[in-house]
C-alpha cells in the first residue's frame, strides 16, 4: 500500500491527518487524536514515523508527555518544525498498515 492509501486510512481515525516529511523521511501528522492513558482518556496531537528512526522499527511522538499510564522514559524531540515527545517503545514493524502500527504503539500508554 502507497503512502496516500495508507494516509486515507488513517483519515478514518483522524480526518485531519497529513502526510509530512524530515530529512527525506515520511511522517503522519494526526492532530487531536483520544485514546486510552491508564484509566483516563486523553487527547494529543501525534506523529507517526511508519519507518525506522533511533534504532526503533518505528516511532510514535506525542504533543506532550502523558500521566496517567504505565511509566516510561521520555525523551524529547524536535521534528517537522515542532517539539514531541516519545517514550521507549520497542518491536512494531514497519511492514504493518499504518493503522496497526499507530494502534501498537497506543499500547504503550495503555
Amino acid at each position: 500500500m502507497d503512502a496516500q492509501a495508507q494516509l486515507q486510512t488513517l483519515r478514518g481515525l483522524c480526518p485531519e491527518a497529513e502526510l509530512m516529511t524530515e530529512g527525506g523521511q515520511t511522517a503522519v501528522y494526526l492532530p487531536g487524536v483520544q485514546f486510552q492513558a491508564g484509566k483516563t482518556r486523553v487527547t494529543r496531537d501525534l506523529l507517526l514515523w511508519p519507518g525506522p528512526r533511533d534504532n526503533y522499527l518505528t516511532r510514535l511522538f506525542v504533543s506532550d508527555q502523558v500521566s496517567g499510564s504505565v511509566s516510561r522514559a521520555w525523551t524529547a524531540f524536535t521534528l517537522c518544525g515542532r517539539s514531541w515527545w516519545a517514550v521507549s517503545w520497542q518491536g512494531v514493524p514497519a511492514n504493518l498498515p499504518w493503522i496497526e502500527i499507530l494502534a501498537n504503539h497506543l499500547r504503550a500508554f495503555q
